[in-house]
């Protein structure tokens, strides 16, 4: 039985509480919010994240010729930008549907294929969604999970292997940084 999370105030990360696998899928309800959002600003991201990584970036761009910026950040900084029609508008209600594949995440919006996405970094080593701007977020679901554990727990008592994402969507936001014996750390070549 899928896991939801609801009423969520962006911006906000939430822990995923067992390893993503192929078969994997996210849902992101919510509806696009630009009041008191100007130029540059009019943005909503969501984000799959591991420590100081950004696994998967989807930014709905309101200002940039409507468009969807596909992506991903890991060490060495952003790497190659995909871009996609964003055909949301103000107001608008939306369903992301974020399908992990083997080889690629399926992506879907209110039901229409929008793009897929080939892995750049494994999929296994997403710890974390997370989301920020110009957007109000009702629910996410979490679905093709074992759900063998209680994802109802608080996320205060999550172990990230770092010190959680603090600031996650702020200016002042620094991503953390992996524990020296964090598995993860394979994942992104960080091995010092």
């Amino acid at each position: 039985m899928p896991h939801s999370v609801e009423n969520l105030t962006l911006p906000f990360t939430t822990p995923i509480w067992e390893p993503v696998r192929s078969g994997t899928e996210f849902h992101i309800h919510g509806k696009v919010h630009l009041h008191h959002h100007h130029g540059n600003d009019k943005v909503f991201a969501i984000e799959l994240l591991s420590g100081p990584n950004i696994v998967l970036h989807l930014s709905f761009r309101f200002y940039d010729h409507h468009t969807i910026v596909l992506n991903a950040s890991g060490p060495g900084g952003w790497q190659s930008e995909e871009r996609v029609d964003n055909p949301l508008t103000d107001g608008e209600h939306f369903h992301l549907h974020i399908h992990v594949h083997h080889s690629h995440y399926e992506i879907k919006l209110n039901g229409h294929d929008i793009a897929s996405f080939q892995h750049r970094f494994p999929y296994e080593s997403i710890q974390a969604v997370g989301a920020h701007g110009a957007a109000i977020v009702d629910k996410v679901t979490f679905d093709g999970f074992h759900f063998e554990q209680d994802w109802n727990r608080s996320h205060d008592n999550y172990d990230y292997g770092h010190q959680g994402y603090i600031g996650y969507g702020s200016s002042a936001y620094q991503p953390p940084q992996f524990q020296p014996n964090h598995p993860h750390r394979r994942h992104f070549g960080d091995r010092d």
